[in-house]
């Protein structure tokens, strides 16, 4: 015993010596790296030991300078923990601006939560972090840790600059692996970059040193795209306990489905009965799937339950049908189940939910957080998201649309693409009939229709509380001044996956007066868009992530005492970001109306940074030309 303390006071001593022995004052960080900068990694230094093919050892050193409170979050002074992964050692240090130590934090006085939620049923799954009041910025903050597994199948990837406005002085991440396991790696967009890299059979090194701040620019790809990093896996894995072997995507989903799916989809006798009777009536497999989800969705609900393997198991179907509930991977499967006791084929995919994010199909690990069902008709890929009781069928929306994902079925993985949702099919189509009044009030009839990913952007409005509701609408059209909402009916087509919003509204000012005149503002519900800073030394490119088709008609009823003076002529543009047609006309008997037609079609796309200008003048082009009004004058 008096040997292990000895070890651990030596441990101890030796960590906090060299991390005290570094000269972490402000006034030490390069100017250039101060430019745009909330923190400034002084050192980072990731160390993954592969001990065995059951047992990885990871050690981090990181010291980061705040700036600023926007600089917090790169601090990151934590660590997970559960039953399978043990956090052996952390430590704090903190210096003052002149890089003097003004606290120390041990192991023992870091707070501890459940790394889930309120919506979580079962997990082990805990977080260690430091909980720690800044008096004062600029601070340094040190933070070691020492963490061993027995999953391998997870290697923490490196990734030396993590987010916008944080600089790099030093940056290092060695992966050791003494018992030569075979192993790939890859490491993306260092074409630009000065690092240093040693490596060999049983050892990877990198090193990057003296980075400077990347500034948020509006419109951005998405960091992943073009920040360095450094990915690797073993090609004989354990998650904890069970082992594998995978090389490829084809090998990583047959092991995927053999230990973590297989024999999971059995269901009670009276269920299989009860579901081929429901869907007995049914002409086309698709409609028979289209049931099966309908009664999913009907008779489930979503909550987290992280157990089985790793977390990644789903519980067995026919405890899901026990219970009622499951998370996304329990809910797929009894999808899954559902339908195979029907006949009909689905695969469980995984997939990257939320923003746009590719499982690699040059690098098989396992990857995602998500899982929806691929239901391959003849002519048709089907996709289901089994987590929502509201979702339609065959819907994804924006949370996992075109993507790459991973399909897992009994013969091994395949890399496929979730379906794109096109500029044409991203459609908000209005008709709206408006009464003006002669003081330039109004009152209006709106019909909206949303197809697409505005779709699911707009249909959960109808939980909404009435109260809400108005807010909501209050807020979007803002510039319609004391707005008051008489009448909201929704109508959501599931089949055809359109959602209609339809309005009686009235507001005491639409058109302004000027003496015997008002001047009608064209555009009734303008399309809206965010101000383009200018930039004239933009760096990053351009990404329009998905493209959106705007079709509008706003019919005027003109007061009895006016007639229309003027209107502007028609006005037309089309360039590689898009289209715009706008265009006014005198309608009606003896010309008392006013109807106007808006086309505006933004494309999506990814152009060079030396386009921006050009995209930011189209939509100030925009902006100029639907902001023009009509002028009646009295009689």
């Amino acid at each position: 015993m008096r040997k292990i303390l000895i070890l651990q006071f030596l441990f101890f001593h030796l960590a906090t010596t060299n991390l005290l022995s570094q000269d972490y004052s402000i006034l030490s960080i390069a100017p250039d790296l101060l430019v745009n900068s909330n923190a400034i990694v002084r050192n980072e230094a990731i160390e993954v030991s592969i001990l065995a093919v059951d047992k990885m050892r990871i050690k981090t050193k990181r010291v980061v300078s705040v700036l600023n409170q926007n600089g917090d979050q790169h601090i990151q002074a934590y660590d997970f923990y559960d039953e399978n992964r043990k956090i052996k050692d952390q430590r704090v240090i903190v210096y003052n601006s002149r890089g003097e130590v003004i606290d120390k934090i041990k192991q023992r006085n870091f707070d501890h939560r459940s790394l889930h939620g309120s919506g979580t049923l079962f997990s082990d799954n805990r977080l260690s972090y430091l909980n720690y009041t800044i008096k004062e910025y600029p601070i340094t903050i040190a933070y070691e840790s020492v963490v061993e597994t027995n999953s391998t199948i997870f290697i923490q990837p490196w990734k030396p600059i993590e987010n916008y406005n944080l600089s790099v002085e030093r940056a290092s991440y060695r992966f050791v692996n003494p018992n030569a396991i075979p192993f790939r790696f890859e490491q993306n967009n260092f074409q630009e970059l000065d690092f240093d890299k040693n490596n060999s059979d049983s050892e990877l090194f990198y090193e990057v040193q003296n980075i400077s701040a990347i500034e948020h620019e509006v419109l951005s790809p998405d960091l992943s795209s073009f920040l360095p990093q450094v990915y690797v896996a073993l090609n004989e894995f354990a998650l904890v306990g069970v082992q594998g072997k995978a090389s490829n995507w084809k090998e990583l989903g047959k092991w995927q489905y053999d230990y973590l799916l297989k024999g999971k989809t059995a269901l009670p006798q009276e269920t299989v009965v009860m579901i081929n009777n429901l869907t007995a009536n049914a002409p086309s497999e698709r409609e028979k799937a289209e049931i099966v989800y309908n009664y999913v969705q009907e008779n489930t609900r979503y909550i987290s339950v992280q157990l089985g393997i790793g977390g990644w198991e789903p519980m067995h179907a026919k405890d899901v049908d026990e219970l009622g509930y499951g998370d996304c991977k329990a809910l797929t499967n009894y999808t899954k189940a559902l339908l195979e006791s029907l006949g009909i084929p689905s695969y469980y995919t995984v997939v990257y939910g939320g923003k746009k994010n590719n499982i690699d199909p040059e690098f098989a690990s396992m990857q995602g957080n998500h899982v929806i069902l691929n239901l391959p008709f003849e002519g048709e890929e089907v996709w289901l998201e089994c987590t929502s009781q509201s979702t339609p069928f065959n819907y994804l929306g924006d949370f996992t649309d075109d993507r790459k994902v991973l399909k897992i079925t009994p013969e091994g993985g395949e890399i496929i693409s979730t379906p794109n949702y096109s500029t044409e099919v991203n459609l908000k189509k209005s008709f709206s009939e408006i009464l003006l009044n002669e003081d330039g009030g109004f009152s209006a009839n709106v019909t909206c229709e949303n197809s697409g990913i505005p779709y699911g952007d707009i249909y959960g409005i109808r939980n909404l509380k009435e109260d809400h509701q108005k807010i909501y609408y209050r807020e979007k059209w803002g510039h319609l001044k004391e707005l008051e909402i008489a009448e909201i009916v929704f109508e959501n087509d599931r089949d055809s996956v359109v959602f209609t919003e339809n309005l009686k509204i009235k507001g005491v000012k639409l058109a302004s007066k000027a003496g015997n005149r008002l001047l009608l503002p064209l555009d009734f519900l303008p399309a809206k868009f965010f101000s383009l800073p200018r930039n004239q030394a933009r760096k990053l490119p351009l990404v329009i992530q998905r493209g959106k088709t705007y079709k509008d008609v706003f019919q005027y009823k003109i007061p009895e005492k006016f007639k229309i003076e003027s209107i502007p002529d028609p006005f037309s543009i089309e360039n590689e970001f898009g289209k715009l047609f706008f265009k006014a006309s005198i309608t009606g008997i003896d010309g008392t109306q006013l109807k106007v037609e808006r086309l505006l079609v933004l494309k999506e796309g990814n152009w060079g940074s030396s386009k921006y200008n050009a995209y930011r003048k189209f939509m100030n082009q925009i902006r100029s030309f639907t902001n023009q009004k009509a002028v009646l004058v009295s009689n």
